[in-house]
């Protein structure tokens, strides 16, 4: 065998598998699909769809916090607004009856046992009044405990009147000043219209005259239903007692005291 056949034979050769497995040309690149009307329009529609969709989570949200994460804003606001209804009306007794009204905005304390919840009620019933309290309606003059109607409005919100509704006739209420503990009973509740105003008249229950009221009344007002304003829910109350301070908190709100 000469030199060239033996190299010949010692040279690797390539096995049938191999053979298989080599290239037999350059692959061809995959072409993309061509984009037609219809891909750009079903784009469109779903990343116009998850707009949408992330627009209504947020607003589900904010409307969640409205109803119920605002709470603890009121409960803050609240006690600053007690501290300092209690620091007024301690100095008032130190200068006497005839002292100044009590300075800022806040004017009573009002107590509903039967929802375990009592609020320090301002003065005046604009949005920024009654954004974390009760507001006394200032057209008509009158005081806790006095005759007329001592009408209040809050929100229909968690922490304040949210579950106004569940007040039934009989149920007792305690408006508190600087003096005395006034208690009122439910006698009646009512949904009107927004423009109902006579339901915080001096005596809505009575023709208008010149006469001076013959009843003291205490009255709530908010939304109805929940979550919508397209009319009011009313819950009217009348005077059955007046408890000086001196004797202490009635027993129908003695739990709801401070160090109970």
């Amino acid at each position: 065998m000469s030199t060239t056949e033996r190299q010949f034979h010692d040279e690797p050769h390539p096995s049938d598998e191999d053979r298989e497995r080599a290239p037999r040309g350059r692959r061809r690149r995959a072409r993309k699909p061509r984009t037609t009307p219809g891909d750009v329009v079903r784009g469109f529609v779903r990343f116009f769809g998850e707009i949408l969709l992330t627009a209504g989570l947020l607003m589900l949200f904010y409307a969640a916090y409205e109803v119920y994460g605002s709470q603890w804003e009121t409960d803050r606001e609240q006690q600053g607004l007690a501290d300092g209804l209690d620091e007024a009306w301690a100095a008032a007794e130190e200068r006497g009856p005839d002292s100044e009204p009590l300075p800022g905005s806040a004017d009573s304390r009002l107590y509903v046992p039967d929802l375990d919840l009592d609020w320090v009620v301002v003065n005046g019933t604009e949005p920024d009044d009654i954004r974390y309290s009760p507001g006394r309606y200032t057209q008509y003059d009158s005081a806790p405990g006095e005759l007329g109607n001592y009408g209040v409005a809050a929100h229909r919100t968690p922490g304040l009147f949210w579950d106004l509704d569940l007040l039934n006739e009989g149920d007792v209420m305690v408006l508190e000043d600087g003096e005395n503990f006034y208690t009122y009973e439910v006698f009646r509740e009512q949904t009107v219209l927004p423009e109902d105003f006579w339901v915080v008249t001096p005596d809505p229950f009575e023709e208008a005259s010149e006469e001076e009221p013959g009843r003291a009344l205490l009255t709530l007002t908010t939304c109805a239903p929940k979550l919508n304003n397209t009319h009011r829910l009313i819950v009217w109350a009348e005077l059955t007692e007046t408890t000086p301070k001196s004797e202490g908190m009635p027993d129908s709100i003695a739990h709801m005291a401070p160090d109970a």
